[in-house]
């Protein structure tokens, strides 16, 4: 297994630094609504929807309404980066006593909608980091510190892990590992800073964002399992060889993307 899910990741990392680094901000944006068409339909499934025909039909619908609000409605796609903000915060006081209801199959319209709220978000959210001056190396920042606190997370808990974080809902999660994580992303924030020239005012507000960002991502990484559970499913899907499904890698960033671009303009634009 861990050979395979090698096998898969350094192809499609190398694919993702490519296009964050050596493509224009139109043809990013472009490649992340193919990935949002591939997670709109896993999410189709999480939310009940059970056939392969309307599950693509919300999938492509999902992909025309971020590409038309991208094209149509640039004065408002920052409320909506606002609004996800606000429901990610929701949720993570939400998940904090959550309990998942048994399995079912059952058609959950709220579930589908909120797709709406996260999706199009995190789109906007990644497409407006990329368009930033050094916007490539912004996203890519943001989205390794996903990486890093996911994998500052796992070591901690692995070797630290006593209590659990979210036990109904992912076991595996713990304190600790969320106490690694926070660490990890913290000193990765403080290299971050160095290497972007941010003064010591802004630098302690990178680090700040880099914890903000860890809870959130956690979140994502939870709210996802619940989904999954409450499906009784064990991945999103399967495209991902040793990976599992879209939403299984991707879910964190889902989270963290529009948290990032409201808090670089606030804290490192308009900082001190």
């Amino acid at each position: 297994m861990l050979y395979q899910r090698i096998l898969t990741a350094i192809p499609l990392a190398a694919l993702v630094v490519w296009i964050i680094f050596f493509q224009p901000s139109s043809v990013f944006f472009y490649f992340v609504l193919f990935i949002v068409l591939i997670a709109a339909y896993e999410w189709a499934k999480l939310s009940g929807v059970q056939t392969i025909l309307l599950k693509t039909v919300f999938a492509i619908f999902m992909v025309i309404t971020v590409w038309l609000i991208q094209q149509y409605a640039q004065n408002y796609h920052l409320w909506i980066i606002y609004v996800a903000v606000l429901w990610w915060f929701g949720v993570t006081f939400y998940l904090k006593n959550a309990k998942p209801k048994a399995a079912s199959s059952d058609l959950n319209v709220n579930k589908l909608l909120a797709a709406f709220i996260v999706l199009p978000a995190a789109t906007l959210a990644m497409r407006d980091i990329h368009a930033l001056n050094q916007g490539a190396y912004w996203l890519f920042f943001a989205i390794s510190l996903v990486w890093m606190a996911d994998n500052g997370a796992y070591f901690s808990g692995k070797k630290f892990g006593k209590h659990k974080l979210a036990p109904d809902i992912s076991p595996g999660k713990t304190k600790e590992g969320l106490f690694g994580a926070i660490i990890a992303t913290s000193l990765y924030a403080l290299v971050a800073s160095y290497y972007f020239g941010l003064n010591i005012e802004k630098s302690a507000f990178l680090m700040l964002l880099s914890i903000i960002l860890t809870f959130i991502s956690v979140s994502g990484d939870l709210y996802f399992s619940f989904l999954k559970r409450e499906a009784g499913v064990k991945d999103s899907g399967n495209i991902l060889p040793g990976h599992g499904g879209m939403l299984d890698r991707i879910d964190s960033v889902l989270a963290a993307m529009p948290v990032f671009i409201v808090g670089y303009n606030w804290l490192i634009v308009t900082g001190a």
